[in-house]
Formats: C-alpha cells, structure tokens, sequence
C-alpha cells in the first residue's frame, strides 16, 4: 500500500498541471480526479474524451487500483488494451514511472471521496 502523504505531493508536482484535485473542480486538459476511484471510463460530464475511453466506458470500465496502476504507467497502451482499439490514443501524455510513485498517487486518490 502506498503513503498517501507522500502521493499528495506527487499528484500536486505532477498531475495538476493538467487535472483539478479539489471536489467540484473544473475541468482542465484532463478531468478532475476528486472521485475518481468507481467512476465509468470516458464519462465525466463536460469533458470531450478520446474515443478509446468512450468505449472503455461503454464496456463497462471504471477505475479501480488495478486499473488505475496499469493507466498510469503507460496511458496510451491501456487505452489501446482496454478499448481494443490498436490505434486508440490518450491526451494524456504524461506517466509515472515508479510502481511507488504510482502506489503513492493511488493512496492519496482514495482519500478524495
């Protein structure tokens, strides 16, 4: 498990260039990720999503640790996986390279509900 304390700083270095981390934040590049953990992929009101995550979210597909781990080390080839889209592209360019970052991000995450 990961040190929530530790992702806070991360997430605030790393992601906020891009997403809002506060509840009812507005959208920025990215989403807001206030809530993140359960929400259906590509559904997030008002923001114009790639295709790969409209379809993620019509299969089904909602963030979770596992999902959120795999997304994070390398969005553009998850998007592809989970969409089965080949070709499927991420605006999200930026990754996270340390399984601890990731795990560290992920903790903070779930103390946003």
């Amino acid at each position: 498990a990961g040190d929530a304390a530790v992702g806070e700083k991360i997430a605030k270095a790393k992601c906020t260039a891009c997403h809002d981390l506060n509840k009812g934040g507005p959208i920025k590049v990215g989403p807001p990720l206030f809530g993140v953990f359960g929400r259906t992929t590509g559904t997030f009101a008002g923001y114009s999503y790639s295709p790969g995550y409209t379809v993620m979210g019509q299969k089904g597909h909602t963030w979770d640790d596992n999902a959120l781990k795999a997304y994070l080390l390398d969005p553009k080839g998850y998007v592809q996986a989970k969409s089965g889209d080949p070709k499927a592209n991420s605006k999200m360019i930026f990754r996270l390279e340390k399984d601890d970052d990731v795990a560290n991000v992920i903790a903070y995450l779930h103390t946003m509900k």
